[in-house]
């Protein structure tokens, strides 16, 4: 953790503080020469060789979830980000399951997301899965590994597209994917009864938010700027369509 001598903010270490704009030479901490010695990463449990499983990934679930901003301060963003993957499949398969033992206790004839689509489709399904909704849950279940990846590709790249318009100084796309898949760690509050869907999701956007200050070595506002024109071009983007889709059926009306 580096104090910048001159406002006392306390953060990863900057090339120039991020709110007074001074110099990385004034910082309390960093070392001669500038850099990052080994004591001054933060290497989560999850990476750490000494940690054992599953002691691990329970440390890091727990740090990530409850102390973000100690826990992304120094990251070793700049590290490949395989093992991050690892734990952001993990816990999402986790959530899943949660979420499947919940959906299953619902009353009957709660549809999953499939079924849902073979509705909109007109496509019969299987009589198993009439009324019930477990095919489709457990359809949505073995899917959880796909949609997962399918979302951090989608999400590191929206996000690091408006970090790299937002934040000058920044780090790299690894940096992203590091951050998106530590702040993953909310998902699990879906065994939570009606809100656990809502707690998860406004708290994985906090963890988001600090993590991009972390990474990238930015203010909380810009790294929320970001996040919330990630969050905002596809929304923009289907209403366009839904524009672009009412107009062409009224013009051949």
């Amino acid at each position: 953790m580096m104090t910048c001598a001159t406002c006392g903010h306390e953060s990863a270490a900057f090339d120039r503080c991020p709110f007074c704009g001074e110099a990385a030479a004034t910082f309390k901490g960093q070392r001669a020469g500038g850099g990052e010695s080994a004591t001054d990463v933060n290497l989560p449990a999850w990476e750490d060789p000494a940690v054992p499983f599953p002691l691990n990934l329970m440390e890091t679930w727990r740090r990530s979830v409850f102390e973000p901003a100690a826990f992304f301060a120094d990251g070793p963003f700049d590290r490949p980000a395989v093992r991050p993957i690892l734990y952001y499949l993990l816990v999402s398969v986790l959530a899943a399951t949660l979420s499947l033992t919940w959906g299953a206790l619902l009353p009957a004839g709660q549809p999953g997301v499939v079924e849902t689509l073979a509705e909109i489709m007109n496509v019969a399904l299987p009589e198993a899965a009439d009324g019930t909704g477990s095919t489709g849950r457990l359809a949505d279940f073995f899917l959880t590994p796909f949609w997962a990846v399918l979302y951090l590709i989608i999400a590191s790249l929206l996000l690091h597209v408006f970090v790299l318009v937002l934040v000058p100084g920044r780090r790299s796309l690894t940096a992203t994917v590091r951050t998106i898949c530590y702040a993953c760690g909310p998902g699990v509050f879906a065994i939570i009864p009606f809100v656990g869907g809502w707690v998860a999701g406004v708290w994985g956007v906090v963890l988001t938010v600090i993590g991009l200050r972390e990474a990238h070595r930015t203010t909380t506002g810009r790294a929320f700027a970001a996040w919330l024109l990630a969050a905002a071009l596809p929304v923009a983007l289907l209403m366009l369509g839904v524009l672009l889709v009412i107009a062409r059926v009224a013009s051949g009306v």
